[in-house]
């Protein structure tokens, strides 16, 4: 079994989450994106720019490594909204480095 995996990457509000509605909806397994739901929650524990706290990038490649893996096992193709290399790029313009996101990690 191996599944094919496509991933869906932009600016902000090019389309891409209503995309993966569409695709959902149609029946394909989706694996949402992480970074939206990580600020969310910490807004709402009073953190309103988590993006200034070096474990911001952690936190987001975990859920979307947890994320991921739900669908791991499944058949067919998957639909990704965004994915670990767009994270990279937002630890490196952050330049909050990530263990799990070092090009020698092969876990990433």
């Amino acid at each position: 079994m191996n599944p094919k995996r496509y991933i869906l990457t932009g600016t902000p509000g090019c389309g891409k989450t209503a995309i993966l509605r569409a695709l959902e909806l149609a029946g394909y397994p989706v694996v949402e994106e992480a970074a939206t739901d990580i600020i969310a929650l910490r807004n709402a524990h009073g953190i309103f720019e988590p993006h200034t706290n070096p474990v911001f990038i952690d936190d987001i490649t975990n859920l979307q490594v947890h994320r991921q893996m739900r669908i791991a096992d499944v058949a067919g193709i998957q639909f990704y909204d965004r994915s670990p290399l767009c994270t990279y790029a937002l630890s490196v313009w952050l330049a909050f480095p990530s263990q799990q996101l070092s090009p020698t990690n092969s876990n990433a």
